[in-house]
């Protein structure tokens, strides 16, 4: 189960395991009774996170743009995402929402990244997935 979930209004948390440790260094450990594999120290229910709500400050600002694809403005959040980091310019609002993510994460919660279309079916109908892939890095730079 990957402790970091990008998912739609109406996805369903996964329940898949592809690697023996996650990103956040938890040990997968065998439940000799039952078979099954969980994480140690990770909890049950997942926080729930609404990515693109008008309050939340890790909101896409590129969506809604004149001619610009859905595609487009992930990839722009990407590509705006990384060099803000590459340049240590992350404004205050977003470097305090990254930290208490990672503290959720590395306190053993899972997380649900929702965003507010019906279902997350690629890396490019969410900028979600970049979130995602910011949490874990900063959770293995700690």
């Amino acid at each position: 189960m990957d402790p970091i979930q990008v998912l739609g209004k109406k996805d369903l948390r996964r329940e898949v395991q592809v690697k023996d440790e996650n990103t956040a260094g938890q040990l997968l450990v065998k439940n000799t009774h039952s078979g099954e594999r969980y994480i140690r120290g990770m909890s049950k229910t997942a926080k729930k996170h609404f990515i693109n709500r008008k309050d939340c400050p890790v909101k896409n600002h590129f969506m809604g743009l004149p001619k610009w694809s859905r595609k487009d403005a992930v990839k722009a959040f990407d590509t705006y995402l990384w060099s803000q980091h590459q340049k240590d310019a992350i404004e205050k609002p977003l470097k305090d929402w990254f930290n208490a993510r990672v503290k959720e994460l590395m306190a053993g919660h899972n997380l649900n990244l929702i965003d507010d279309i019906d279902c997350v079916k690629d890396n490019e109908d969410s900028h979600g997935f970049t979130l995602k892939n910011y949490i874990e890095y900063l959770a293995k730079e700690i």
